[in-house]
């Protein structure tokens, strides 16, 4: 008998055992499942940042293009042209720092080219960086590229007239940028204007007299370049904050040479990592832009794993414990206990899901309109896309700016703009008609309307100009009319497999800048057509 009692007690002490570790090993399972959602996740949230990084550099070369548009298209561009040009786009990209025409001036053109800058600016010459922040005049040299024309000139006063020629790195950049037609971005540099430790970088875009297409043409034929500069900091922090994952510890990599080089952290080298949070370390490539390749490496702070753990696994493990040392005289209680706990989960877990439906909600709608935001846009163009593609239907765009908003900020107050913006907002929101039609904030006083399998994309424009122009909002400063009016740009096409969505989107945002420079208040479609006020307008069929 007492045997079998020892017996009973080994047996008792076994199973006991197996059940303790059974229960840790499914909490641990539940663990390591959670740590898998989490991992997919924040790669997912790395992915969207990394995305808008990439359109916002994009979007920076575009604007580099459209000024060398203006030399291309003009024999002689003044100041005056070439800042009117520049400033409409610092405007709408707070993170370029200047934008600049860089001229190719030989030695003997060196006095021609400092004589005819002193017209306007008395002090103007050639110059070149002694140290941080100081500038002497530039030595002679057999071939100068100064900063000629600079926009903004309000903080950029250093590097008016400074030779970049006179840095070895940078004119390295500059001839191979001129000898392939390429244009290529600087490994980081401290720019002539910087006061602080920010890093910054240049972007050269090669300007030429005609089409040379050979090496030695490029170099005979070249004029000059266009010149974007760039704080690193500024602009990945203006990109970032429009993505809406938060709680990730963000590093800029630029692994183009031999060794990699930090461009830019969000956190300092006095914040140490942990196990738990280098385990999800993501390196993400970023696509090759102007030469160069950068990585974002990432790290999610505890913030953000803590806010995705549940308390899950360690109640199945403290739950299968329990059962196992109170299995017997307690299972009813145990069961019971156990019923309850899956109630608890599926109501924690249809929480969860109501909480994160609204968060999505949320990070689609833009704060101060409440529609759509530039996200939002985002998602539902390559949706609406692709839908083209497939069914073979045709996608339209509608690009839409305030005309002399800045002017109205400026006059009637940052108060007044914002119940502007809303009630633009509530007026182009009012005048769709179907609910695949999207209207979105796209970004400062820029909207923009997504049209899919629609015939009348010009008729809804011209549409909401009118509806815009009729809310009667007072404009003094306009000098398009005395009320707040809008600029449409028109795009509508058939996408198919080799169509480039980025090109479809680029192309609206071009007419939606000739609506403005031909007098705003219009619309224009790709045709072109422009529709203005009182205008009748007869849209026939296409004969079939």
């Amino acid at each position: 008998m007492r045997t079998l009692s020892i017996v009973s007690s080994y047996l008792v002490l076994f199973f006991m055992l197996v059940g303790i570790i059974l229960s840790a090993g499914i909490g641990y399972r539940f663990y390591q499942n959670e740590t898998l959602a989490i991992e997919s996740d924040f790669r997912r949230d790395v992915d969207d940042k990394a995305a808008a990084l990439e359109r916002e550099l994009l979007i920076n070369l575009e604007v580099l293009y459209a000024i060398k548009g203006l030399y291309n298209s003009s024999d002689n561009v003044t100041e005056s042209e070439f800042r009117k040009l520049a400033s409409s786009f610092l405007v709408r990209h707070q993170n370029i720092q200047a934008l600049e025409w860089i001229p190719r001036v030989s030695l003997g053109q060196r006095e021609k080219y400092e004589q005819h800058r002193r017209q306007l600016h008395p002090d103007f010459e050639f110059t070149e960086r002694e140290f941080q922040g100081s500038m002497i005049r530039a030595t002679e040299r057999k071939e100068y590229f100064p900063v000629y024309y600079v926009e903004p000139m309000e903080g950029n006063e250093v590097a008016f007239g400074f030779d970049l020629a006179s840095n070895p790195k940078r004119e390295q950049i500059l001839k191979k940028s001129r000898d392939l037609d390429l244009s290529l971005a600087t490994a980081s540099i401290t720019l002539v204007q910087e006061t602080s430790n920010q890093k910054g970088f240049l972007i050269f875009m090669p300007i030429y007299r005609g089409e040379p297409n050979t090496l030695i043409k490029r170099r005979e034929k070249l004029l000059g370049f266009v010149l974007g500069v760039y704080r690193i900091g500024d602009m990945f922090e203006t990109t970032i904050k429009y993505t809406g994952a938060q709680g990730i510890n963000l590093t800029l990599v630029d692994n183009t040479g031999v060794s990699a080089e930090q461009l830019y952290s969000s956190y300092t080298s006095e914040q140490s990592l942990n196990t738990t949070q280098i385990q999800f370390t993501y390196n993400k490539p970023l696509s090759r832009f102007g030469g160069r390749q950068w990585t974002l490496v990432t790290t999610p702070m505890l913030g953000y794993i803590a806010e995705r753990r549940s308390l899950l696994p360690f109640i199945s493990c403290a739950f299968g414990i329990l059962f196992t040392l109170l299995c017997g005289a307690y299972t009813f209680a145990v069961i019971r206990r156990s019923f309850l706990i899956k109630v608890e989960v599926e109501q924690r877990t249809q929480e969860l899901n109501e909480a994160k439906l609204e968060l999505e909600e949320l990070s689609h709608t833009d704060e101060l309109t409440q529609i759509a935001n530039r996200r939002k846009f985002d998602e539902q163009f390559e949706k609406e896309w692709h839908r083209a593609v497939r069914s073979n239907t045709s996608l339209s765009l509608i690009m839409i700016d305030i005309d002399n908003f800045k002017q109205f900020n400026d006059h009637y107050g940052h108060l007044a703009g914002d119940q502007c913006l809303r009630d633009v907002a509530k007026s182009l929101q009012s005048a769709m008609s179907r609910n695949t039609d999207l209207v979105a904030r796209y970004g400062g006083e820029e909207f923009v309307i997504l049209l899919p399998n629609t015939n009348e994309s010009e008729l809804l424009a011209d549409k909401c100009r009118m509806i815009i122009e009729k809310l009667h909002i007072p404009h003094e400063p306009s000098s398009v009319s005395e009320y707040v009016t809008i600029s449409l740009g028109v795009i509508s096409a058939n996408p198919t497999q080799n169509s480039d969505p980025l090109a479809f989107s680029a192309k609206a945002d071009k007419l939606l800048y000739l609506a403005k420079d031909l007098g705003k208040n219009r619309v224009c479609i790709e045709e072109p057509l422009i529709l203005q006020k009182g205008d009748v307008i007869d849209f026939k069929a296409p004969k079939k």
